[in-house]
């Protein structure tokens, strides 16, 4: 049987059940934002190509930079990115790192027959955006426990049989979270006037809570864009294109939670452990027009605008528990279960819309030796200002009243940003060096957040005259800051108190090489 989980919005943290955590806020600007990818050669110079005429990575980002292509393109980037997190919670640092090979780019561009301003039709798979990375914190905190929330849900339940949190029609919310606990001992029933209330394993004989939580995420996956791209040379000084746009979310997360009873006073906990698997997929649809316009020879300028991405998303997550007590011992459960002996059931899902937000980029790019003198170098100096609006995200799921809340809330939590992106080549003979800079500004409107991110970038190239070439690119930076709340205690007249928030910097390396040949 099939579930919906209502959908739980909150800002730059989860859900107080988070084993189930529903879609956030904080998820949709992560499907909204990208980073410099594409070619090694466009990557090297921090992405500064809006303007770049007759690059692969610049039909991207200004399709119209297709019209400048000479000949037709085949190519392939493929690299490696690491992702190094800092972790502080209740006063530790962890750090972790994870890493794996990637496919930037594969883009084909071909060139009409005509010889007067031809249409170039180019199509290819662009990487946006690349979430693997492992979040691994822990600490000791009194007062506060996952286990807490659980004994509550049940008690605000109010069964008159405790084993009906037992049964697979309960509602999805207990199921993920008190049903478990039930399930495993983690929390016990008593009967008052009737009802059922509970206690945790974790409550010591004097009612004092003391444990060690370790919380460890582990994300793979992308956005990624399919892009068919149009772009023609209208007269000498004028470029214009478009480009219908695909775009594929695919994330895989493991959530594990663990705590561990620390306290000197006797209570029945060992420890337990909570881990959810979520698989989420989505598939958008966008546009994207610009013109690139050359005012004089060595100059020039480019602007681009595209449209949000609307997408359809689908997230299916199980939740796994395990307790250890003293009294029952190593108990197991899941939200997956067997119907009967051959038919297991299947996975909880969520489905909703997202939209990203609007994008304006303006480019320019200076040109020198344009005159192809082949005693001097020759190359350019390029800039990228672009605009994103995550004020305009859109999540819907439910009624138009909560689609108008969930709006309320991304215009309270975000703002527009300015994005800049600068790079200069030099190229010699058969050889070519790239440096490159790029800042993202903060899409946070509380200044308690930075959630701005710089790279510096470089690379190199060479380009044989029969028309193969290779680059490579290295991009290191990032130092992106985000708060993550583990969970949050319902309200309650226990003293019970919430953890703090985490505090995470992300930084990222990233090498990429470019295969291509022009014919």
């Amino acid at each position: 049987m099939k579930y919906k989980l209502a959908l739980l919005l909150t800002f730059a943290s989860q859900a107080i059940t988070r084993p189930i955590a529903a879609q956030s806020i904080q998820e949709a600007l992560r499907y909204s934002s990208d980073i410099s990818t594409g070619s090694a050669r466009g990557q090297a110079v921090g992405g500064a190509v809006g303007a770049l005429g007759g690059e692969v990575a610049a039909i991207y980002v200004n399709p119209a930079a297709a019209g400048f292509f000479r000949n037709s393109d085949l190519s392939i980037s493929i690299g490696y990115q690491r992702v190094n997190n800092a972790n502080y919670y209740l006063g530790n640092k962890d750090i972790s790192k994870r890493g794996g090979p990637k496919l930037d780019d594969f883009t084909i561009v071909m060139r009409s027959k005509t010889k007067e301003h031809p249409l170039i039709f180019a199509m290819g798979v662009n990487r946006l955006n690349n979430f693997r990375e492992n979040v691994t914190y822990q600490g000791n905190i009194a007062n506060s426990s996952q286990s807490l929330n659980y004994f509550m849900l049940a008690d605000n339940a109010n069964v008159t049989n405790p084993d009906v949190l037992l049964s697979t029609d309960q509602d999805v919310t207990l199921r993920h979270t008190a049903s478990l606990a039930y399930e495993t001992y983690l929390i016990n029933p008593y009967a008052i006037g009737g009802l059922y209330k509970f206690t945790s394993a974790a409550e010591a004989d004097d009612y004092s809570i003391l444990v060690n939580q370790y919380h460890k995420i582990l994300t793979r996956g992308g956005t990624t864009e399919l892009s068919l791209v149009f772009g023609q040379q209208h007269s000498e000084k004028l470029s214009l294109g478009g480009s219908l746009n695909m775009g594929f979310i695919s994330e895989n997360k493991q959530d594990i939670w663990k705590e561990t009873n620390i306290n000197p006073v006797h209570a029945d906990l060992n420890y337990f452990q909570v881990t959810q698997t979520t698989k989420i997929n989505g598939i958008g649809v966008s546009v994207k027009f610009g013109g690139i316009y050359k005012p004089i020879v060595p100059l020039n300028l480019g602007l681009s605008l595209k449209s949000p991405t609307w997408y359809g998303v689908n997230r299916e997550y199980q939740t796994d528990m395990v307790t250890d007590t003293k009294s029952a011992g190593v108990v197991t459960a899941s939200t997956i279960y067997m119907i009967d002996d051959t038919t297991q059931s299947e996975a909880d899902y969520l489905d909703y819309s997202l939209r990203t937000p609007w994008k304006a980029t303006a480019s320019a790019v200076l040109l020198f030796n344009t005159a192809g003198n082949p005693t001097l170098p020759y190359g350019f100096i390029s800039a990228d200002y672009e605009l994103n609006d995550y004020r305009s995200m859109k999540v819907k799921y439910g009624d138009a009243l909560n689609n108008r809340r969930y709006s309320d809330q991304i215009k309270a939590a975000y703002q527009t940003t300015g994005n800049l992106r600068v790079g200069a080549e030099v190229k010699y003979l058969l050889y070519a060096l790239r440096l490159g800079f790029a800042h993202y500004g903060n899409p946070y409107k509380t200044s308690l957040i930075d959630g701005s991110r710089t790279y510096y970038s470089g690379g190199v190239g060479y380009k044989s005259n029969s028309g193969y070439y290779i680059d490579l690119s290295l991009i290191t930076g990032g130092n992106q800051k985000r708060q993550e709340v583990p969970f949050e205690m319902l309200p309650n007249n226990y003293g019970y108190v919430n953890p703090p928030a985490v505090q995470v910097t992300s930084s990222s390396t990233r090498v990429s090489a470019t295969f291509g040949v022009k014919f």
